[in-house]
């Protein structure tokens, strides 16, 4: 790609982009020199797939005869960093052949960006999707021809935003942006969002997915799965009646996990528990914290933990022995809050991954979060250990988004949003369906560990990136594939890597773990990795605090089984 001073942030904002998604790239910045001899001097210009740049660096070099060789043999062109004006712009107009001439500004307050389908390259999540934002203010590009070859891919109140132009042999992109985002931007802290950068992000990565294909980090499929915090295993529990949710699930082929605290491991009926043992492929339970105490896993108390963390895994083990019933290897941290130390006692205790609403702990102590960490299958900025983000099921393109960025969806609600039944949970599931990817729902447990990306790297290679310490994988290919395996590695001694059974020799380098295996077409992968210093110390807590956990849950069951739902019955009768 090229750039000028005057375009040297956009420049590099791009350049990291593009190596985010696994794509080679260099960034080329034009000086004295380079302007008049073009970008590799007097000798010519190497094959490209693409070539970015911005309309400042379009104006100063169209007319040198380096840059026309270039466009023309480039056959993919990417131009951003537009400043909006009505009037027109004769570079622009000529590159586009006369099909966009220049960019003004759409002003409203609600904005409405749409994402079209009906377009050469229209297979994305987010095809045919939109979402709405509030008052501002968006580039767009003016009224464009209808000739054959101009396609819209992003539109704002109707106008266009994100799209391409046939040029000759040429796809010229043009997104209609003054600035490209860093993705190496710190948010600020307990911001979870990327909605307002969602347009550029997508944008972005439909132009380098369309030029890379699988050359580009890719998932062979999204994991779903829909979390429902805090219930046991009786018949009922406030407004879930688990009978009716198995029904309800079988109509629409979902799946779901209930978040279990472990303090109920005494609590499961043997008749709800073999009517979910039944339905095994589409309901499991993973760990909910320990007590469920308030900011239970927000304490910085890294010895107690550990050993809270040993109490709930003794406490869902014992709960296996007693109804055969087995747990996804995931922790749901209760009221969705966390300390790193909090992420050390997972990693010591051998619990593979988290889920949480958000990815910000307590102690992030200045360590903010960036985009490019919102935009990673997990967060893996504290401790290395992954985080992966769910979402209150509220806006389907935010779920389309997250699969744009091959992340796994997974949704979580409470009892309370089954108080009219299960019309909603199945409407939300099937909603779904508008996404276009291939979304297979599954148990908690198994989505987390089937969640990874891929990238070509050469005749029947591919490296592969997962993020939890149990990895399944099947080989989706027609060919027996050569396959170099990294996951992201924190300051545990990993002992040894298991795949199908056997040990691998590994290596751990630059934080990542890295091993090699050859998969053959059709075969199945399952990978743990085993660690030296798993522990589990035995808690001790006092009578005053044991008191405590249990008026707080009789409390909290109360809430939930008693007031909810006379709330709900008053509601019925004054309606």
């Amino acid at each position: 790609m090229l750039a000028s001073g005057v375009s040297e942030a956009s420049g590099q904002a791009f350049y990291k982009f593009a190596l985010f998604l696994g794509l080679q790239a260099d960034l080329l910045v034009l000086d004295e020199t380079r302007l008049c001899e073009g970008p590799y001097g007097r000798e010519p210009a190497p094959p490209t797939q693409m070539l970015a740049f911005s309309q400042a660096v379009l104006i100063s070099v169209f007319q040198k005869e380096w840059f026309r060789a270039l466009l023309d043999q480039t056959e993919f062109v990417f131009i951003y960093g537009f400043t909006p004006s009505n009037a027109e712009c004769h570079e622009l107009k000529e590159t586009t052949a006369g099909a966009v001439a220049s960019v003004s500004i759409v002003n409203a307050s609600q904005r409405s960006f749409k994402f079209h389908a009906n377009v050469a390259h229209g297979k994305f999540p987010v095809s045919g999707l939109s979402y709405e934002a509030g008052a501002g203010a968006t580039a767009v590009f003016g009224e464009h021809s209808t000739r054959s070859g101009v396609e819209t891919y992003i539109t704002v109140n109707g106008r266009p935003h994100f799209v391409s132009v046939a040029r000759g042999k040429s796809q010229v992109f043009l997104l209609a942006v003054q600035d490209l985002v860093d993705i190496d931007t710190e948010l600020d802290p307990g911001e979870d969002s990327l909605r307002p950068w969602y347009a550029q992000l997508i944008a972005l990565s439909i132009a380098l997915r369309i030029v890379g294909g699988p050359w580009c980090w890719s998932s062979p499929f999204t994991p779903v799965n829909f979390i429902v915090d805090d219930p046991y295993l009786r018949g009922r529990y406030g407004f879930i009646k688990y009978e009716a949710l198995m029904k309800a699930l079988q109509e629409v082929r979902g799946a779901l996990t209930v978040a279990f605290i472990p303090y109920n491991y005494r609590r499961s009926t043997p008749k709800t528990v073999d009517l979910l043992l039944r339905n095994a492929g589409r309901f499991s339970i993973a760990v909910h914290g320990c007590d469920h105490t308030g900011g239970e896993y927000a304490n910085m108390n890294e010895d107690w933990l550990t050993s809270t963390t040993g109490c709930a895994l003794d406490r869902m083990e014992e709960h296996s022995r007693r109804t055969a019933m087995p747990f996804d290897n995931v922790m749901v941290f209760p009221q969705g809050r966390f300390s790193t130390k909090a992420l050390r006692a997972l990693e010591s205790c051998g619990i593979g991954a988290a889920v949480n609403s958000s990815a910000w702990p307590a102690d992030y102590n200045g360590r903010l979060l960036t985009i490019r960490d919102l935009l990673q299958v997990a967060v893996t900025r504290y401790e290395n250990y992954p985080i992966f983000v769910r979402r209150y099921p509220r806006d389907v393109f935010d779920f389309a988004f997250d699969a744009q960025f091959q992340k796994p969806i997974l949704a979580v609600e409470h009892h309370r949003f089954f108080r009219d039944g299960y019309g909603p949970l199945k409407q939300y599931m099937r909603g779904l369906s508008s996404i276009k990817a291939n979304l297979i729902w599954m148990p908690l447990g198994l989505a987390v560990a089937s969640s990874c990306i891929l990238r070509k790297t050469g005749a029947r290679q591919y490296t592969i990136r997962h993020f939890s310490r149990e990895f399944h994988f099947k080989n989706p290919t027609s060919e027996d594939l050569r396959i170099n395996l990294e996951k992201p590695e924190g300051g545990q001694s990993v002992d040894s890597v298991l795949v199908n059974g056997s040990n691998v020799p590994f290596a751990v380098t630059s934080g990542s773990l890295r091993y090699q295996v050859e998969l053959s077409v059709g075969a199945d992968l399952k990978v743990i990795v085993v660690y030296r210093k798993e522990h589990r110390a035995r808690r001790r807590s006092s009578r005053k605090y044991r008191l405590f956990v249990s008026v707080r849950r009789l409390l909290c069951d109360f809430r939930d089984n008693y007031l909810d739902r006379a709330r709900q019955v008053l509601r019925t009768i004054e309606g």
